[in-house]
């Protein structure tokens, strides 16, 4: 006999539980709990008359992020549905073939989307339908083993890819985060997208009977009002959240309210960090993995105390497993390395996907024997800390020797005039390919451009290589993010091959 869904359950569990508390909000409306309940009773019972069912697929497009996005998942869940939820950003592409290979009975949306044969219905409709509705409980028709969410990413690299997670795998990640969470838990002010990280976090919310405040977008003198009209506070930020927030004036000195900070999603620059966990005080926690994965490795709030009190090495490193999880760094063959050599990450966990969809191919290229491989380069210390060198991708071939950018993007951002550094390479006549920067000023400066870009550079120079020292500077007013808020290589590495591109200083 299959087993209900326990993440399902539990999520319903706690809806019941903690009813009249404030549940999720969004400017001036607030649910509490009960009424969450009844609104996803209500969603599920018409989504249910459309035909979304157990095993059925439901894709929703989103225009931005607002509550409704969190509603409809729920009742997806509720229902045992197969769910893929986009939240459209400025560099989204793809949603068209996205429609087609998630193989939607449904599409639930608030813009227009393409014809790709399946059913569609507009979110407001879907919504006034509903609240027309009686709220009429529904037992979980979901099943551990059933895919839950199909989420798609590498569209920097080509074609979409879809991941494909059962319920099984996301109460597993749910218990990974609850394992180190206690006490009564913080409104949590959610800023990134509800379609990636940021749902699975508020449903966490609501699962120990938090509050959720959503944020249609990132501005930090708005995020920072929210943090002092709801405090005490935690979030989750991206790196490039942390640098504006450090470099607006009025919160570049602390954020009153905000206690809990979480971050990833992206490597994020030492010495940044450090300015930050200094200025800001409060619990900070970072979490290494990746959309196939789930969490693989942390950064504990005591890992960053350690790092500011005189272990700055820390900051650089993504932590250590999370409970659950294995990682081994292994060499081309796929044989583990010891301690201090460099390879690919590997990982195995209940939490990770079981395959991309409708991708044998892939599939069986990405796990192998029950490990996943990340595509990350790192390497592990003596003291059990994982350190990312680099995605394989991303590795600039220099006369057949590796060259890893994370070490000469650190190495770049010690420079006072530059904010931000984000390291490519590109075709080369002479050495195959070469290493190319993309750099941001610092606030309020106006630097020398050449003159500050061979200094950035003598610091690479001096703090790894001759051969790490980049062959060709840009500079840019900010680098380009896809919507997962990584830095786009695939864009910077099209940008530093165009004749296009205005050339700031070349050695």
């Amino acid at each position: 006999m299959e087993t209900v869904a326990r993440y399902v359950a539990d999520l319903v569990g706690a809806l019941e539980r903690y009813a009249g508390r404030p549940a999720l909000g969004a400017g001036d409306r607030v649910l509490d709990f009960s009424e969450l309940l009844d609104l996803v009773y209500r969603l599920a019972g018409e989504l249910a008359e459309r035909g979304v069912c157990r095993g059925a697929g439901l894709a929703c497009v989103f225009g931005g992020n607002r509550p409704e996005v969190l509603q409809v998942r729920l009742a997806a869940h509720l229902l045992g549905a197969r769910l893929t939820q986009i939240v459209v950003h400025p560099y989204t592409y793809g949603v068209d073939f996205v429609l087609r290979d998630c193989q939607p009975r449904l599409v639930v949306h608030d813009m227009p989307v393409p014809d790709t044969g399946a059913a569609r219905l507009g979110l407001d409709e879907l919504l006034g339908a509903a609240a027309s509705r009686e709220a009429v409980a529904l037992p979980v028709a979901a099943r551990e083993d059933d895919v839950a969410r199909v989420t798609y990413t590498g569209g920097t690299t080509g074609v979409p890819k879809g991941i494909a997670s059962t319920y099984r795998a996301l109460a597993a990640r749910a218990d990974g985060r609850g394992s180190r969470e206690s006490g009564e838990p913080l409104t949590y002010v959610s800023v990134t997208s509800l379609a990636q990280r940021a749902g699975g976090r508020t449903l966490e919310q609501l699962r120990c009977g938090g509050r959720t405040e959503v944020l249609a977008a990132f501005e930090p003198r708005e995020f920072a009002a929210a943090c002092r009209r709801l405090r005490p506070v935690s979030t989750y930020l991206m790196p490039g959240m942390v640098y504006r927030l450090l470099d607006d004036p009025e919160t570049a000195a602390g954020i009153p309210g905000l206690s809990v900070i979480s971050y990833g999603a992206a490597p994020i620059l030492p010495e940044r960090l450090r300015q930050a966990v200094t200025r800001w005080g409060g619990r900070w926690q970072q979490g290494y993995g990746t959309n196939e994965s789930a969490v693989i490795c942390r950064l504990t709030p005591s890992d960053h105390e350690a790092a500011v009190a005189g272990r700055p090495s820390l900051l650089s490193s993504a932590g250590r497993p999370a409970p659950g999880v294995e990682v081994e760094v292994r060499e081309a063959a796929g044989r583990p390395l010891i301690a201090g050599r460099t390879g690919e990450v590997w990982t195995r966990s209940a939490a990770m996907m079981t395959g991309y969809w409708r991708r044998p191919d892939l599939t069986a290229a990405a796990i192998r024997d029950g490990w996943l491989r990340t595509g990350d380069v790192g390497h592990i210390d003596a003291d059990g800390y994982l350190h990312l060198d680099d995605r394989l991708v991303d590795v600039v071939m220099v006369n057949g020797n590796n060259v890893y950018c994370l070490p000469v993007e650190a190495a770049l951002t010690r420079h006072p005039a530059v904010a931000q550094a984000a390291v490519v390479g590109r075709v080369s006549a002479s050495t195959g390919e070469e290493v190319c920067a993309f750099l941001v000023p610092a606030p309020g400066s106006a630097p020398d451009a050449a003159a500050v870009a061979a200094e950035a550079c003598d610091l690479v120079e001096q703090a790894l290589a001759p051969a790490h020292r980049p062959t060709t500077v840009f500079w840019c007013a900010e680098i380009p993010l896809t919507p997962q808020g990584k830095p786009d290589k695939q864009r910077l590495r099209e940008q530093a091959n165009s004749a296009e591109q205005p050339l700031s200083y070349r050695t």
